[in-house]
């Protein structure tokens, strides 16, 4: 009975483990954040916005990836406000070198767009951009995840952004997460929400 019950207690405490970190190292999830971005333009304010993701992985290594996100900006010195929204749409391709670090690679493309109301008239303008990308994913223990990317965007210069994300399992199917990241203009961009794995 002793063994039966240590057995039980050893059952208990793995899954309990596992469960903990269930939300990590996976690739079917929703993000939904909080984006704030300091901007290194005299010309635009820190701008807030929301940013969401999605990913599904429909067989092993490689996931198909989406995403919106919306930024309000405000002109300095004026009440003018632009409203910008994006969407992204992609692939990314997975390789995992042990248990808990998987390297990432990535493409797809970017549609964006922004408008403004100046006098009553409505302004409006939209863009088509391609991105690329290396990353990681680290499981740092249990309950913490820890990922780094590089991101090329082809813009009418070439711009690089260098970000990174914590994760932080508060249950089964949730994660905590922050994100920071950096461009070649000096934007910073923190993020601040959750995610549901899937």
């Amino acid at each position: 009975m002793k063994r039966m019950l240590s057995l039980c207690a050893l059952a208990l405490a793995f899954s309990a483990s596992t469960a903990s970190a269930d939300p990590l190292m996976k690739y079917d999830y929703f993000d939904a954040a909080y984006q704030w971005t300091s901007t290194d333009s005299d010309l635009i304010d820190n701008t807030n916005g929301l940013d969401t993701k999605i990913s599904y992985s429909p067989i092993d290594n490689f996931a198909i990836e989406g995403g919106y996100n919306y930024a309000r900006a405000d002109i300095t010195g004026t009440d003018i406000g632009v409203n910008n929204n994006s969407y992204t749409y992609g692939v990314l391709g997975y390789y995992s070198i042990c248990p808990g670090f998987d390297l990432l690679g990535r493409v797809g493309g970017t549609h964006l767009n922004a408008n403004t109301s100046i006098d009553g008239i409505k302004i409006t303008a939209s863009e088509e951009r391609v991105y690329g990308g290396i990353g990681s994913r680290y499981l740092l223990t249990d309950d913490i995840e820890f990922d780094a990317n590089i991101t090329y965007v082809d813009l009418d210069t070439a711009s690089w952004t260098y970000s990174g994300t914590g994760l932080l399992a508060v249950s089964e199917n949730v994660a905590l997460k922050a994100d920071v990241a950096m461009n070649d203009d000096k934007d910073v961009v923190l993020t601040g929400g959750v995610r549901l794995a899937m």
